[in-house]
């Protein structure tokens, strides 16, 4: 298990979609929109959103299309006739996942932190790590579950777009929606996203209450899309 989970590791690590999507473009737009409009509350903003975004694009965008891949070639009808068994395979793909976005979040973090001198005592640090492990493995989860349900790339593409687009623009994650109709206040308060931003920024305010609360919602969030991955391993196995 430790060799899958190290060759898992590798290979994540190895995707183009990575490299530009959850390292380069978060911290270029960190670096980029903090400087220009050089305010301190919309640095702390913009470094959260695009490190919850670098998140999103690599736990969820990106292993969409790596599982999709791995699903077309046979892997796991191919791991059915082998001694190891699925569940294995499925906990050493997900770990490596939750490390690399948990990797490419901290080093967005640690950029804007030093380029708007944004402070990052320990009990922030922690907050934000286990923020992340449960937003990070919420959206692996659900990539297994979108996955299954794609029969081409394209489809893949389009139901990404479908779902990691309303995420981002119906959340406060690049700007601020306090003159926003009430509908967009209702829909944010159900984005899992928003709720992903919200533990993000009370890590770093230190703010123990908010962050429970963000805790509670991505706790709810994690077990809603392991479930769902696990159903999607059994209706194709019909």
């Amino acid at each position: 298990m430790n060799t899958l989970f190290t060759l898992s590791l590798k290979s994540a690590s190895r995707e183009p979609f990575l490299l530009f999507w959850s390292i380069f473009m978060p911290i270029a737009g960190t670096l980029i929109l903090g400087y220009l409009i050089h305010d301190p509350h919309y640095s702390l903003r913009i470094t959260t959103g695009m490190m919850a975004m670098g998140i999103l694009f690599y736990a969820f965008t990106t292993t969409v299309f790596t599982l999709f891949s791995q699903r077309r070639r046979g892997v796991y009808q191919l791991l059915k006739v082998t001694p190891l068994p699925l569940a294995r395979y499925i906990i050493s793909v997900s770990g490596a996942g939750t490390i690399i976005s948990l990797s490419c979040g901290l080093a967005v973090l640690i950029i804007g932190s030093i380029a708007f001198q944004i402070s990052l005592p320990w009990p922030s640090l922690i907050m934000i790590m286990i923020v992340c492990l449960l937003g990070a493995m919420g959206y692996l989860f659900l990539s297994f579950f979108i996955s299954s349900l794609c029969k081409t790339e394209a489809q893949a593409s389009i139901i990404t777009n479908l779902i990691s687009m309303p995420l981002l623009l119906s959340s406060d994650a690049f700007y601020s929606l306090d003159g926003a109709p009430a509908i967009v206040f209702a829909i944010r308060s159900l984005n899992p996203f928003q709720w992903f931003l919200n533990g993000l920024r009370s890590s770093l305010m230190v703010n123990p209450l908010t962050w429970g609360y963000s805790l509670l919602a991505l706790t709810l969030f994690f077990a809603i899309t392991l479930t769902l991955a696990i159903w999607s391993f059994t209706f194709t196995d019909r």
